[in-house]
């Protein structure tokens, strides 16, 4: 009641001061114009008239200037509260797409600051999840003015990934340049799984098609070159046998002989490297005895390595996981952990398969949104394509645990 009362005061309030004002004002002109035609300011006759006639006109104009005013706050306001209240996030950006306003909506759905402001837009922006923003600014989607929605990849400041579709628009500042408005919209749930499950099926589509490529790729080594190179030694100690007490022509034959001897093995160890045969003919287990044999050898770090489960071999794209998944863990502990001892863990359970790799080293500082590594990444991505999970525990001086489970029913049937 008597924030109603106060209001109407102030409406009456101002209603009389803009009276006064109109009045003086009429006035005024009244009183330059009759000094202008050099008119006696005594002569009513003339004077009345020609003041009533300014005075309607100068009430005209302030009631014209005092109903727009009172438009536009009202429509400054109405925008205002749908800008607080919309469901979708709504961005201002300035012409060197940093953020100079945000909404609500906008700032939970992107995790940014109450203050959010001079934040670089692209540096949210990134092109898919896990890779690095491949675009520039001449083919930015905002800059381009393109009107229709954009389905990008929004990477949080403390590196969450969201699916967004963004609509762009843009408008002429008078005082700083071109701006440009955004609607962020979060992509729906059914549509995000429906794009994680494309995305898996093409992620697993290439890693299918490089595990064939390496494959045939090492067959040709070894069946091709390797298998010339064996040749070419063979007859070399025909030769050898054939110059027996020509030192001139012995040494150097010793030479090559001993030098297609270290390239066989070279081209035997690119072959395993690249698609290990004992992987496809014997199985998983075969072949991470031979390659941590291979490793300790080459790195000198002792690797306890145990099965447990039954003999029944794993599901191939499982195999084929588990393979590379252990020699990225083995690649990094012998670049960073500086450990002497290795343990690996592999267990075939009823319905998943579990693979442990824990080093003794120097270990590292766990924290949230901690940028990971390309290695870390293949890890993950390999075994969340069959629907896995990989697990990392670390301390410093105590070492470096990565824990993977890949089920039996998504991507891995038997």
């Amino acid at each position: 009641m008597n924030t109603g009362r106060k209001r109407y005061g102030r409406m009456a309030f101002f209603l009389l001061m803009n009276g006064l004002l109109t009045v003086m004002t009429s006035l005024l002109i009244v009183i330059s114009i009759f000094a202008m035609m050099g008119v006696q300011l005594t002569d009513r006759v003339r004077l009345l008239p020609v003041f009533i006639f300014v005075l309607v006109v100068t009430t005209a104009f302030f009631v014209i200037i005092y109903w727009q005013g009172r438009w536009l706050r009202t429509e400054q306001q109405m925008l205002s509260n749908v800008f607080e209240h919309i469901s979708d996030g709504v961005l201002v950006l300035n012409k060197y797409l940093e953020i100079v306003k945000s909404n609500p909506a906008a700032r939970q759905l992107l995790q940014l600051p109450e203050d959010a402001k001079k934040i670089s837009y692209c540096s949210l922006c990134s092109n898919y999840p896990g890779l690095e923003k491949l675009c520039d600014y001449d083919s930015c989607y905002v800059a381009t003015h393109q009107h229709e929605p954009v389905e990008v990849q929004i990477r949080t400041p403390v590196s969450e990934s969201a699916s967004v579709t963004v609509t762009t628009s843009e408008y002429e500042d008078p005082d700083h340049g071109p701006m440009f408005i955004l609607r962020v919209r979060k992509v729906g749930d059914e549509r995000k799984e429906e794009q994680e499950k494309i995305a898996k099926m093409i992620t697993r589509s290439i890693l299918q098609a490089q595990e064939n490529e390496r494959k045939r790729i090492s067959r040709e080594l070894h069946d091709g070159i390797g298998q010339q190179l064996y040749i070419m030694m063979i007859h070399l100690g025909m030769i050898k046998a054939e110059a027996e007490g020509q030192d001139s022509i012995i040494n150097p034959l010793g030479e090559l002989e001993e030098s297609t001897r270290l390239l066989i093995q070279d081209v035997r160890h690119l072959s395993a490297e690249l698609r290990p045969s004992t992987l496809d003919d014997i199985g998983l287990v075969a072949a991470l005895r031979n390659y941590i044999q291979d490793y300790s050898h080459k790195f000198g770090i002792q690797v306890h390595f145990a099965y447990e489960g039954s003999k029944e071999r794993f599901p191939a794209p499982v195999e084929t996981a588990l393979y590379r998944i252990c020699q990225e863990a083995l690649i990094n502990a012998a670049k960073y952990a500086q450990t002497e001892n290795i343990h690996i863990l592999l267990d075939r359970e009823p319905d998943q398969a579990r693979l442990s790799v824990q080093d003794f080293g120097v270990g590292f500082e766990l924290k949230p949104g901690t940028a990971r590594g390309v290695g870390l990444y293949s890890m993950e991505e390999r075994a969340g394509i069959l629907g896995g999970s990989v697990t990392i525990t670390s301390q410093k001086t105590k070492g470096t645990k990565i824990e993977v489970r890949i089920p039996f029913t998504e991507g891995g049937d038997q």
